[in-house]
């Protein structure tokens, strides 16, 4: 619970743990993977950045059925770079 960022607060979750008790779980969870050799476990701390090869439209619409909106912006997608 203690590294789950959705205990910080969200607007739907409430605080349950600080951003100091946070930081210092996160350090310490680091330097004990450190410690054990387990480096490549650690998670990186900013978000990756998934490279895609496609070129595709700005939408101009937002459906309200999931399965209509899905097939609407494949329907965007214009070719392969």
């Amino acid at each position: 619970m203690l590294l789950n960022k959705k205990y910080l607060g969200d607007g739907y979750y409430p605080l349950l743990i600080d951003k100091e008790t946070y930081d210092r779980v996160v350090e310490e969870k680091e330097k004990r993977a450190v410690a054990l050799g387990r480096v490549n476990r650690i998670k990186p701390k900013e978000d990756v950045v998934i490279p895609n090869r496609f070129k595709m439209r700005k939408p101009t619409q937002n459906l309200r059925d999931p399965f209509a909106d899905a097939a609407y912006l494949y329907s965007l997608i214009e070719s392969e770079i």
